[in-house]
């Protein structure tokens, strides 16, 4: 009896160290990978912040400045996401609509989908073409409260694909697209080919500051489609003449301020984990910006990006560990400043409120979109948001290992001065595949 009491002892002993010899090896290898971040020369004088969390057991993995605040750049478009999974339901609340015996009213409520080659189901394009009454456009009874370009986005991008301009009567994504086929260029929307001098080679194309003036410069490009984006117009008419130009209505279209009838119902577009699965994998900026504006649209009864992020800082993201500086949908603004805690903190929210199911249906997986270069040998799969800005480097996300353990992890990195990017994600991709392996 007491030698078999001995036994179990001596047993439970050599099972105690063991594991305290593991716990001290994990600990070791944590250290050595952030160490090994922290001291990489692509990072060298930047800042960097990390928090990773062991979900599964419920533990912080490793935390280095994770209470500090970073330039998240386009990680606020996880913000974005869960705007999207709250608030905008199942599909896109695109327009608000009322007809009579004579019309046709719509207004327009910032739906991004509207004639974009991304979106096949275009609701409000069939009802203009098919009806034979008068289409009205109503404007909002009181002025929007934002402004083409969120505060804090850069002038000197007016010209580039990734910063169309925000608005609440979108088509076509707000962009021209420019194609090069065997014919020469086509040129969508249809209604900007009246330019003079199209060329009939790869030309690099580009648009005047302060007006719909698009040109191709000589230098020659290897890329067969460029979008530029076009200057759009809160009264409609320039949205007015495309619809026109690319549906062809029964009757020019009327334009109309404040909305009459007494009775409505709301349209719903586009499908919104479509959307904003779309946002997530290719990082588009214009997607979360709309995201951002119907969310207003949905809560307050207005579209003002300034009252929308107070309100959800103060109720929906009122327990975050630090309280963000959150200007913008997208992570265009140099102005955003959130910590790494604060995103493990919002992708336990998310994971809380919906499923890991619809978090893998939205977010990047290792392979795709954005995440489609790195991350290979994480052992595990990864879903998670990049975020790139001028010397800021962002990732936040979950990776669920091959034994099933789930890490949400967020590093972020301001102020390197590696002349490419690639040495900084590299740098990353090395330290989460270590934790993650030492998580298995």
């Amino acid at each position: 009896m007491v030698k078999s009491i001995r036994k179990r002892i001596k047993s439970n002993f050599y099972l105690a160290c063991t594991l305290f010899v593991l716990l001290i090896m994990s600990s070791c290898g944590i250290q050595k990978a952030q160490k090994t971040l922290l001291n990489a020369s692509s990072l060298k004088g930047a800042h960097v912040g990390i928090a990773v969390f062991n979900e599964t057991t419920n533990e912080w993995v490793d935390k280095y400045q994770s209470d500090h605040y970073f330039t998240p750049a386009s990680n606020t478009k996880i913000q974005s996401c869960y705007l999207g999974m709250k608030y905008l339901k199942d599909s896109i609340p695109g327009w608000q609509f009322a007809e009579n015996n004579d019309s046709i009213f719509l207004m327009p409520l910032g739906d991004p989908s509207f004639l974009h080659p991304d979106f096949a189901f275009q609701p409000i394009a069939d009802i203009i073409t098919k009806t034979k009454k008068q289409i009205v456009l109503c404007l909002p009874s009181t002025p929007d409260q934002f402004a083409t370009y969120g505060r804090g986005w850069s002038w000197d991008d007016f010209a580039e694909d990734y910063q169309p301009e925000r608005n609440r009567l979108n088509i076509y994504g707000n962009v021209v697209t420019f194609t090069k086929n065997d014919n020469g260029t086509a040129i969508n929307p249809a209604y900007f080919t009246k330019l003079q001098g199209v060329p009939n080679y790869n030309a690099f194309w580009t648009r005047e500051k302060v007006k719909n003036q698009f040109y191709a410069m000589s230098d020659s490009t290897k890329r067969l489609l460029q979008q530029v984006p076009f200057i759009t117009d809160n009264q409609y008419i320039l949205s007015k003449a495309l619809i026109e130009d690319s549906l062809h209505p029964f009757k020019p279209i009327v334009i109309k301020n404040g909305w009459s009838p007494t009775q409505s119902i709301i349209v719903k577009t586009a499908p919104t984990d479509t959307l904003l699965k779309i946002m997530m994998n290719r990082s588009d900026n214009f997607f979360a910006e709309q995201v951002l504006l119907m969310t207003s649209q949905k809560l307050l009864g207005r579209m003002d990006d300034a009252a929308i992020i107070d309100t959800i800082v103060k109720t929906d993201f009122a327990n975050f560990p630090q309280k963000p500086l959150w200007v913008d949908g997208s992570g265009l603004s140099r102005f955003n400043l959130t910590t790494p805690e604060n995103y493990i903190y919002l992708l336990q929210k998310i994971e809380n409120e919906f499923s890991m199911e619809r978090i893998k249906g939205v977010f990047a997986q290792v392979g795709k979109g954005t995440l489609s270069t790195y991350y290979q040998n994480i052992p595990g799969t990864m879903y998670a948001k990049t975020g790139t800005l001028g010397n800021q480097i962002a990732l936040s996300g979950f990776i669920i290992t091959n034994t099933g353990n789930r890490l949400l992890f967020s590093v972020l990195v301001s102020n390197h001065v590696s002349p490419k990017t690639y040495p900084v994600r590299h740098a990353v991709e090395e330290y989460l595949t270590a934790i993650a392996g030492q998580n298995e």
